[in-house]
C-alpha cells in the first residue's frame, strides 16, 4: 500500500475533490487543523495511481509498512449506530461489551478508510438496512470495491446466506480477511479481482458497490448481468456533481433510474434491473 500526500488550502477543497475523482472516496482522505487554513490531501493505493498523482499533481509517495494505513494512534470514537440494526464500533472494548453482539460490528480504530464514518459508507449501510426487510430468506450479496470488508460483514450480520466481496487491492483483502475473522463471520468469501470483470462471481439478491463514479459506470454492465431478477443495486462513491452522469450510465447498462442520497458533497443510490433487462 502507498500514500500520496499533498499540502493545499481549504478554500480549495471542492476543486480537490472533482480533480480526484476517479479516486475511491473510501481512498482518499481530507484532513484539517482547527485555526489552520491548510489542507493535507492523502490518498491510499497502489504504486501506478500515486505515481500517476505525483505526475500530474505533484506532492509525495510512501510506501506504507504492512498494514501501516489499518493501526496507528487515532482514538477511539463512539460507536456509529445504523437504523437501529447495526453498530459500528471502534473500539475492542465496547464490541465485546454491546448487549446486541449479533448486530454489533469491529472495526479497529486507525484504519485510514473504510470505518463507515465516511458518508458514503454509511449511506449504503442505510440502504442495506432499510432494504433487508424486502429480501427473500437466503438472500445472498456481492461486494464490489469491499475495501476493509465492512459492507459484506454487514452483509452476514444482517442475514445473507453468502456474500462474495473482492477488490482489486491484495492489502485490502488481506485487512478485510483479517476483519471479517475478528467479526466470526463465516459466509463470506473474499477475492483479489476487478469490478470490471465479475464472469466467475454468482448472482446476486443484492450488489453493493462503493465504488467512484467513472469505475461504477464501467461496471455497471458486467453488475447487471450478475443481478437476480427483484434484486437491488446499492451504490456510493459519487459525487453530487457526478450523480446525473452516473444515473445515465446505469439506466444505459440495464438498470432503472437510480433513487439518489445525498449526504454533503456525496450521494449514493439504489436501484434494480429494468423491466427489458430481467429474465
Amino acid at each position: 500500500m502507498y500514500r500520496w500526500t499533498r499540502l493545499s488550502t481549504q478554500s480549495l477543497e471542492e476543486d480537490w475533490y472533482a480533480r480526484l475523482s476517479f479516486i475511491d472516496p473510501e481512498h482518499l482522505v481530507m484532513l484539517t487543523q482547527p485555526e489552520s487554513t491548510s489542507l493535507k490531501i492523502q490518498v491510499f493505493s497502489d504504486k501506478k495511481t500515486t505515481d500517476h498523482l505525483v505526475k500530474n499533481f505533484g506532492g509525495k509517495v510512501t510506501l506504507l509498512k504492512k498494514d501501516a494505513w489499518a493501526h496507528d494512534s487515532t482514538p477511539h470514537r463512539a460507536p456509529l449506530a445504523i437504523r437501529d440494526r447495526l453498530k459500528i464500533h471502534s473500539d475492542e472494548a465496547s464490541w465485546k461489551a454491546s448487549p446486541k453482539p449479533e448486530n454489533a460490528i469491529f472495526i479497529p480504530a486507525g484504519m485510514a478508510f473504510g470505518t463507515g464514518d465516511h458518508a458514503t459508507t454509511a449511506t449504503c449501510l442505510r440502504l442495506l438496512c432499510d432494504l433487508v426487510p424486502e429480501l427473500p430468506s437466503g438472500w445472498r450479496a456481492m461486494d464490489a470495491g469491499t475495501g476493509t470488508g465492512i459492507l459484506a460483514i454487514a452483509a452476514e450480520k444482517l442475514g445473507a446466506s453468502s456474500i462474495e466481496a473482492f477488490d482489486f487491492d491484495p492489502v485490502c483483502i488481506r485487512v478485510s480477511k483479517e476483519n471479517a475473522q475478528a467479526n466470526t463471520c463465516r459466509k463470506v468469501e473474499f477475492t483479489i479481482a476487478d469490478s470490471r470483470k465479475v464472469g466467475g462471481f454468482k448472482s446476486a439478491h443484492v450488489i453493493l458497490a462503493n465504488l467512484f463514479s467513472e469505475l461504477l459506470i464501467a461496471s455497471a454492465p458486467g453488475l447487471a448481468k450478475k443481478l437476480l431478477s427483484g434484486g437491488h443495486l446499492i451504490f456510493s462513491g459519487v459525487l453530487r456533481s457526478q450523480s446525473e452522469e452516473v444515473s445515465r450510465g446505469l439506466e444505459a447498462s440495464g438498470f432503472k433510474k437510480p433513487r439518489l442520497v445525498s449526504r454533503g458533497k456525496w450521494c449514493a443510490g439504489i436501484t434494480s434491473l429494468a423491466d427489458r433487462v430481467r429474465g
